[in-house]
């Protein structure tokens, strides 16, 4: 009876090494990433659509053969608010032993995942959070591959000034600005630099003002605004608080020139939402397209195939801005840090991902990729990122700044 016992606990014992050895064994053929995206909650849109460029260049660096021989193995959170972020990053890290993480979307959800990770020293690529704190707290392991919040509000600031302002048929100090924008991460960030660049060029901003963006009424805002009398207004928008906002200006008939952000405004639901009113609306941030015939030969062919892919499984629609964004941070990791690398330790990759200096035009869409280094005001921020304008022309968003890239002009 005893012997029976035995034999039967070395069987089960070795049946359970066995497999578990297997287990081990088909981990070591596979990059484990670690992704943090909201997938549920108010930030859901743009989280789904930037988490979905992440698997599609997923898909294609798998079916291209892997990384290095080995296929990549995304482990996904759903982080729908900055508590859920922080204790997902910790959940990948403690419990599926996790060292690198592609993420978050959204700058509140950056902000508070991204400490966790430098904590445990988790390598982070932060693919659309464009806070300016996010990469001016000095951490090591934190690289953002798009452009930040000062990086896109330098440009619709400069772009007000050099192009609109000559449309219009006015000197640009003489234009009377007004300045909204949503309390959170994103919105405060993009508002300083809104601010911050429209004083250096001594522009006129007659109005600041800012909002959550779970209000249910912004007509108290509009009505200040309409005080004012702004030639434009500038808004950094989430997708549900854009749509309530121009509905709104629509009810009270506020007229002026509105300027939004491709997070609100440039959303494809922004479109839906609004219909025929949307055409005109201007929107910086994402580039919506771009000109993939100026890309270098390879990042042409990425870009296209991205595209086919993107309309394959999204009904023939065009890439919405925030799944470019979330392609091109994955891209950059899987294409050219990952490689360096060879490992998923941290340490590595950091040292890999410092090394790079790929120029514009050469990386993943139009960007090239230079990261900050230490000890920089913004360390690990992808200094060749590039942001974009866009206006809606005829239900299409389409991007008419930087010219080099454009795919329309301004109407």
């Amino acid at each position: 009876m005893r012997k029976t016992f035995i034999v039967k606990f070395l069987i089960a014992f070795l049946f359970v090494f066995f497999l578990t050895g297997q287990v081990v064994f088909a981990g070591e053929n596979v990059w484990r990433i670690g992704t943090i995206y909201p997938l549920s909650g108010p930030n859901a849109k743009n989280g789904i659509k930037n988490f979905d460029g992440v698997k599609i260049a997923t898909a294609m660096i798998n079916e291209a053969g892997g990384v290095l021989g080995k296929k990549v193995v995304l482990v996904s959170a759903d982080a729908p608010d900055p508590q859920a972020a922080a204790s997902e990053a910790n959940r990948l890290i403690t419990n599926e032993r996790i060292t690198a993480i592609i993420g978050t979307q959204s700058s509140s959800l950056s902000m508070a995942a991204t400490v966790v990770a430098e904590k445990n020293k988790i390598f982070y690529i932060e693919t659309e959070g464009v806070s300016g704190l996010i990469t001016a707290r000095g951490f090591k392991y934190l690289f953002r591959t798009t452009f930040s919040g000062g990086m896109m509000a330098t440009q619709i600031i400069d772009y007000i000034t050099e192009v609109l302002a000559p449309k219009l048929g006015k000197n640009a100090k003489d234009l009377r600005l007004a300045i909204i924008h949503e309390d959170g991460g994103f919105g405060t960030s993009t508002g300083k630099g809104l601010q911050a660049r429209a004083k250096a060029l001594g522009l006129n901003v007659v109005s600041t003002q800012s909002y959550s963006s779970k209000s249910a009424d912004l007509s108290g805002l509009i009505l200040k605004l309409k005080q004012v009398k702004p030639d434009i207004v500038l808004a950094a928008q989430y997708i549900n608080d854009a749509i309530l906002f121009h509905r709104q200006v629509k009810e009270l008939r506020f007229k002026s020139i509105i300027i939004g952000s491709t997070a609100g405004q440039g959303n494809p639901d922004f479109l839906k939402a609004l219909g025929e009113d949307a055409n005109g609306i201007i929107a910086f941030g994402i580039p919506a397209e771009i000109s993939i015939k100026r890309l270098g030969a390879q990042p042409n062919k990425d870009a296209a195939e991205f595209i086919q892919r993107y309309k394959k499984t999204h009904r023939g629609e065009y890439p919405n801005p925030t799944s470019f964004v979330g392609f091109g941070g994955a891209w950059i990791f899987y294409k050219f840090i990952l490689p360096n690398a060879g490992t998923l330790d941290p340490d590595k990759l950091r040292a890999a991902a410092l090394s790079l200096d790929i120029k514009p035009g050469h990386g993943a869409l139009n960007w090239g990729v230079k990261f900050a280094k230490p000890g920089a005001r913004n360390a690990g921020q992808n200094l060749y990122a590039s942001a974009g304008i866009n206006q809606w022309q005829d239900g299409h968003l389409k991007l008419i700044y930087p010219r080099e890239i454009a795919t329309a002009d301004l109407r």
